[in-house]
């Protein structure tokens, strides 16, 4: 009954020896530095820590590509000819079209291979909000429980979690056209620094802090506000990409505030990329029933 591979992209920023314990495969997404002409697979051609190596103190801005229709293919075939059934969580649809390459990849297959079950999870989560998910799926395959009735619960409960994060500089976000020259402008003499919050598959801006210390502190506190009353019925990672002292003192701070994190994690490519080196912050997501 729980013959069956769990595959998730790269996005899910789970550390590869987790990975490699609880059996989970990954399909990259790619990073080029040099406007497309070539492509580095996360996690296969690049890590976390060298492209955070590559982008500090250096005037490189980075891109991302979504994993294919055939990277999905490739990646599920192999399970499939093996009789096993394939069970797949991607980033938030309103990130990427990684799930709907995904869908794509599963619908070719199930023609080949009907007698065969294809789950595809549109997370509408991101970086380790999205690993904990997957880290859930390999759980409740661990009790016995089949690809049909884990899909029902990870959609019973996959809405329900969320991240607030803050950036060193505003400089990635402009590059990439999510905020104005002149607003980044303005934010880097002011020394603001924004608070941003992960909800619901999207990013939005939440409130604003000046300076890097503040900022960290108001995530914390915003996160601590939240779960006041209910931290039985949550977990919390703290993440951070480049700056590993900052999550330490975040995780330092919130257990000061009663939020007792899991872990401490790094972000990957995909919000590194956007967002720049400097991100931090704290993800929550409410147990699994």
């Amino acid at each position: 009954m729980n013959n069956f591979k769990i595959l998730s992209d790269t996005s899910c920023d789970l550390p590869k020896e987790m990975a490699e314990k609880y059996d989970i495969g990954l399909v990259s997404f790619n990073i080029t530095f040099d406007g497309g002409a070539t492509y580095l697979k996360e996690c296969i051609d690049i890590t976390s820590d060298e492209l955070c190596e590559r982008m500090l103190g250096k005037d490189v801005f980075p891109k991302t590509s979504l994993p294919s229709v055939m990277d999905y293919t490739d990646a599920f075939r192999p399970h499939l000819i093996d009789g096993r059934d394939v069970f797949c969580v991607c980033l938030s649809s309103k990130f990427s079209g990684s799930y709907q390459s995904a869908v794509n990849a599963a619908t070719m297959l199930l023609e080949e291979f009907p007698e065969r079950k294809i789950k595809v999870v549109d997370s509408l989560l991101a970086t380790f909000l999205q690993g904990l998910l997957v880290l859930d799926v390999a759980k409740y395959r661990e009790e016995g429980k089949g690809v049909d009735e884990i899909f029902d619960l990870v959609e019973s409960y996959k809405s329900d979690g969320f991240a607030y994060l803050t950036v060193d500089t505003l400089e990635y976000l402009q590059k990439g056209g999510r905020i104005g020259k002149t607003a980044a402008l303005a934010g880097g003499i002011l020394n603001i620094k924004p608070i941003i919050l992960l909800e619901h598959g999207a990013l939005s801006p939440h409130s604003k802090a000046r300076g890097r210390k503040k900022a960290l502190s108001e995530v914390v506190e915003l996160t601590s506000a939240f779960l006041k009353g209910k931290e039985d019925e949550y977990r919390a990672w703290v993440l951070s990409s480049g700056f590993e002292e900052d999550a330490i003192a975040m995780a330092d701070l919130a257990k000061e505030k009663g939020v007792m994190a899991e872990g401490i994690g790094k972000i990957g490519a995909t919000i590194t990329v956007h967002a720049g080196l400097g991100v931090a912050g704290i993800v929550v997501l409410r147990n699994r029933p």
